[in-house]
């Protein structure tokens, strides 16, 4: 006859292994991914900001300018969505490379749209 404690034994490690098994599915890397792509390098001269601060300040950036133009009334227009489509004038080479590597969705193609 089985003593009382071995089922409560057998949960508890149970639950200890799942625990274990939890915490390395946390800890490991979801997908080996490779380089980040390159974006389109621009076709006329340098942007309004260097590359590297608006790879990693686009968004806020837009936005921002966003609040100021519509909000506010004060449209720069060499730092406007149209400057940057001027420049970047592929969004499949230029947005979509970037985007979809992270896995955004971005607004700005609801009201905005790239020439075709």
């Amino acid at each position: 006859m089985k003593s009382p404690t071995s089922w409560a034994g057998r949960w508890s490690r149970a639950f200890l292994l799942l625990l274990v098994l939890f915490a390395a599915w946390i800890a490991a890397p979801l997908s080996v991914q490779a380089d980040p792509p390159q974006p389109e390098k621009a076709v006329r001269g340098p942007c309004v900001r260097d590359a590297e601060w608006m790879r990693r300040n686009h968004m806020d950036f837009l936005k921002h300018k966003r609040e100021e133009t519509v909000r506010e009334g004060k449209a720069v227009p060499t730092e406007s969505f149209l400057s940057c489509i001027s420049c970047h004038p592929s969004k499949e080479r230029f947005c979509d490379r970037c985007h979809a590597y992270v896995g955004v969705a971005p607004n700005c193609f609801d009201c905005h749209q790239y020439p075709k």
